[in-house]
């Protein structure tokens, strides 16, 4: 895809839909002159021409097309210190989406062209205001599904990210001009720096991606739901509390019901439901019941290592015990751990105690709505403390930041056993193509479009 950065360009800034309140934002070389067309400023004495700070400017924005004269607030950057770092402007009026297209239009006809998706955030990148990871971040603000996904993309646009690599970068560059200074002079036995020092230079170098790609690692996709596994005993109520989390959920899409039934191991595979439990979308799976005395080469033995493999990808399991047979030492488990007591409905006297267990009934019903609210509270308590990165950067970096590690390991052997600097030197060029391939310095221009055609145009 071709972009002219002399273009102006123009586009919706706010989501679809009636608001209150909603923008257009202008961008480009002809800012002043497009919007001096159809803008009148309430003050006679105010000229959009003569403003040469960030301003807000009301007055009215009229529409020829319709015989409009629209009331709005004018936001003014007319000089390169904008987002863009070119002249730009936010024309903020009522969210009223016929009334926003009508502008739209209508700066379109004064010489502005409809943005493509992203190409506010990619002229801000190309002008230097952001780097690669910090564009990906602003997607990530506009995609967070939760209060940790949007606490990641922040940090990530603040440079969480990028900071570190770009500061490594400049010290491998420093170390890369010493190596080859050295090699200019290698006939008059001049040490340009010693291997200790480069040794101790490709140690930092090498601490800083590691950290990086275990951040990236613990990263999931960017359609990733939290899996919520039911596990426990064969009769335990697995595939009832299932069924009947499918039947409370407002949004619910299944491969099939669980097949309920009196007799030990009626489900042998696994199923999966997407539903959305009090407000938060989740991945719900019911497992075969858990039985270490099978052999590894019968069904139910291949039926326990799908149970495993599905209690390792957990975000959050649900160990269903049967409330009529509770083991008095059992316990709620970790915070990835919920214990439930199920067929509440059946006990007679006293119900049981389980330190912080749920006692539940899928017959009277007792119970789920508790278990739907904690089950949301633990998907919404953070994993960690350290911060991760948005799920584009992720996808993108983690093959450069792999191969740049794998040199600077090579680098690090080559000192190690007394290799050519020359050859050192070879290893610091493929590290910091594949670092500039991470924050962008190094880019192609299909990188940028499949970036970029993933935000919404006006971003």
């Amino acid at each position: 895809m071709a972009y002219d950065l002399e273009d102006t360009i123009a586009g919706l800034g706010t989501a679809p839909g009636g608001a209150e309140r909603g923008m257009v934002r202008v961008s480009g070389p002809q800012l002043i002159a497009c919007l001096s067309s159809c803008f009148v400023p309430a003050s006679a004495e105010e000229s959009l021409g003569a403003i040469e700070r960030a301003s807000v400017i009301s007055g009215t924005l009229h529409v020829a097309i319709a015989d409009l004269k629209l009331p709005c607030d004018l936001f003014l950057w007319p000089t390169a210190r904008s987002y863009t770092r070119q002249p730009t402007a936010e024309v903020h009026m009522l969210g009223s989406p016929p009334l926003l297209e009508a502008a739209l239009q209508e700066i379109c006809s004064q010489g502005a062209r409809l943005a493509e998706p992203g190409e506010f955030t990619l002229r801000a990148f190309l002008a230097g205001r952001l780097d690669l990871t910090q564009a990906e971040a602003v997607l990530g603000v506009i995609d967070a599904r939760g209060p940790q996904d949007l606490q990641d993309a922040l940090a990530q646009l603040a440079g969480g990210l990028s900071q570190p690599l770009a500061q490594l970068r400049e010290q491998l560059l420093q170390l890369l001009a010493e190596l080859e200074a050295g090699l200019d002079f290698v006939e008059d036995d001049i040490v340009f720096v010693s291997p200790e020092h480069i040794r101790l230079q490709l140690a930092e170098a090498r601490h800083v991606v590691s950290a990086t790609r275990q951040k990236i690692s613990g990263r999931k996709g960017a359609h990733h739901l939290p899996r919520v596994v039911l596990v426990g005993r064969a009769n335990a109520g697995k595939s009832s509390l299932f069924n009947a989390l499918m039947e409370l959920s407002s949004r619910k899409t299944s491969r099939a019901e669980a097949i309920v039934s009196d007799q030990s191991g009626t489900t042998r595979d696994y199923l999966t439901a997407i539903v959305k439990l009090d407000g938060t979308d989740c991945e719900i799976v019911d497992t075969a019941g858990e039985n270490p005395f099978v052999g590894a080469e019968s069904i139910s033995g291949a039926a326990q290592e799908m149970t495993a493999a599905e209690r390792r990808r957990a975000d959050l399991l649900l160990r269903c015990v049967d409330s009529t047979a509770l083991d008095p030492s059992a316990d709620a488990g970790s915070a990835a751990e919920l214990l439930v007591l199920t067929k509440a409905d059946k006990i007679d006297g006293t119900p049981p105690t389980a330190d912080g267990g749920l006692l539940c009934s899928v017959v009277t019903r007792v119970g789920l709505d508790e278990l739907q609210r904690e089950i949301r509270r633990r998907l919404r308590q953070p994993a960690s403390t350290a911060h991760s990165v948005v799920a584009s950067t992720a996808a993108r970096c983690g093959e450069s930041l792999r191969l740049a590690d794998e040199s600077l390991d090579r680098a690090t052997r080559l000192v190690d056993h007394s290799g050519g600097e020359e050859l050192i030197a070879a290893e610091l060029r493929r590290a910091l193509q594949e670092l500039g391939d991470v924050v962008g310095a190094v880019y192609t221009d299909d990188i940028l479009d499949r970036i970029f055609s993933q935000f919404c145009i006006g971003k």
